[in-house]
């Protein structure tokens, strides 16, 4: 038997022994449903992959992917000139900058994931806190984590003041209780449009955090990866239309308001410093959601306003490597601006037109909803689901012998999972559960909606169906 403590203290508190997240994950990844050849696959409604657009992505790589000999040799660890140059003008084409977004600015790494490792090891130091709002994307925790040991500390926040700048109270109770332990806290997470409830932050509310941080010389980092998925609001005259032609019915917010907001970028801000010492801000962007190549692994840090943490963070991205195949093929594809353009525009228009049908079937279903705006995904409310297989659960332990279970507030999160690990080993769909997103009560999912209808829709029955009987 291994000697668990022959490795690292750092890998030993890497390493669990209940792997069921993981096998869980694993199932869906390596088990995925197809229609003609594994019609019992997993259907997967919980990854957020973008896959409406998957065949004009593959025509267009196809069509630029030729292996040069440059390609075969070793290239500059934090991205190529060429590759960052063109990062740089799609990032000053389409996120409204107030001023340029210089290459020499940007970082290149293997992923987001990774980017987000790396600027927490400029950034902290083991037991530092990282403040999120909740719900947010659960492998935040492990970005900040796994390797450097910062602590991702959650600041709950009601749904209905997400996109409001009155939220900031909570971080500044939340600082100061930190403060009151003596934990430093040295690091904000803002994802703007935020993920998993794809709503867009107000810019008082972006402004009330900045102010905030700079008030307590916090870095700030806006992940903007869903910068370029907006399918509804994306400006004030379209906000405008939907307010005059559609009423939201399904909403779980207190006052069943469909809030919307177009998206800001910092990049944006025309009076930044005024706001917060620009060199505590950072950004960050990739291929894997508005470009729909999660597997390309290729994600970018970029900081205009900071030389010295730019510096750092390109030292240690040689752990953050990038194919040179890679960087030449997207250099190639960012290059084609008006590919780039007219795809940006149908991945809206499908988000949009996913969206509408699917927040209908579940206002069918009498399936409650957070209203979206970007991103890949829906928040609903399956608290009647997860009620229902609970009492099915309790019958099958003891019979008819039971207190039947009438309140979401009966049910537990360690329900909510073992419902998720039933439903994709059993019921073959796979979803991201409260518990993953961190949600202030059981019964919430993240679905993502952006896949082919006719998956999506036998997936979304095939979840109720499961549960039901």
């Amino acid at each position: 038997m291994f000697d668990r403590k022959l490795l690292s203290k750092v890998a030993q508190s890497n390493v669990t022994d209940d792997m069921t997240v993981t096998e869980t994950y694993n199932l869906a990844i390596n088990e995925p449903y197809d229609k003609e050849t594994n019609p019992n696959g997993v259907l997967n409604l919980g990854v957020a992959v973008n896959k409406l657009q998957e065949d004009i992505m593959l025509e267009k790589l196809n069509s630029i992917n030729q292996v040069t000999r440059k390609d075969l040799e070793y290239g500059d660890h934090t991205g190529s000139i060429e590759l960052r140059t063109q990062i740089a003008n799609t990032v000053n084409r389409h996120f409204n900058v107030h001023e340029n977004v210089n290459p020499n600015d940007i970082v290149v790494v293997n992923g987001c994931t990774a980017g987000i490792d790396v600027i927490a090891s400029v950034i902290c130091d083991p037991g530092d806190a990282v403040l999120v709002s909740t719900p947010y994307y659960y492998s935040l925790e492990e970005d900040v984590n796994l390797r450097v040991k910062a602590v991702l500390v959650s600041v709950p926040i009601p749904i209905d003041e997400t996109q409001e700048k009155s939220q900031v109270k909570y971080y500044e109770e939340k600082f100061n209780e930190l403060e009151s332990k003596g934990i430093k806290t040295k690091m904000i997470i803002l994802c703007n449009p935020h993920n998993p409830l794809g709503k867009n932050y107000s810019r008082e509310a972006l402004e009330s955090i900045l102010e905030f941080a700079n008030k307590h010389k916090i870095f700030v980092l806006m992940d903007e990866i869903y910068a370029l998925s907006v399918y509804r609001g994306k400006t004030v005259e379209d906000i405008e239309n939907i307010r005059q032609t559609s009423k939201n019915t399904f909403s779980d917010t207190e006052n069943n308001d469909d809030v919307l907001y177009p998206f800001i970028s910092v990049l944006s801000f025309d009076n930044l410093d005024q706001i917060i010492d620009p060199s505590l801000v950072i950004v960050i962007h990739g291929l894997s959601k508005d470009f729909c190549l999660n597997g390309f692994r290729l994600g970018w840090i970029i900081s205009p306003w900071n030389k010295r943490f730019t510096q750092a963070a390109q030292n240690i991205g040689v752990f953050s490597y990038q194919a040179i195949f890679i960087q030449s093929m997207i250099t190639k594809l960012l290059s084609d601006t008006q590919f780039i353009d007219s795809f940006i525009n149908l991945v809206n228009k499908n988000l949009l037109e996913n969206y509408t049908k699917t927040t209908q079937f579940l206002t069918e279903n009498n399936i409650k909803y957070v209203p979206a705006q970007a991103g890949l995904f829906i928040c609903v409310n399956l608290g009647n689901l997860l009620i229902k297989w609970k009492n099915k659960q309790l019958e099958k332990q003891f019979g008819n012998k039971y207190e039947k279970v009438l309140s979401i507030k009966q049910v537990t999160f360690e329900d909510e999972f073992n419902m998720w690990v039933d439903i994709v080993h059993n019921g073959r769909i796979y979803i991201t559960s409260g518990f993953h997103i961190r949600a202030h009560e059981p019964g919430w999912a993240r679905l993502i909606f952006a896949i082919p209808w006719e998956q999506l829709k036998l997936g979304l029955e095939r979840l109720i169906e499961f549960v039901e009987k």
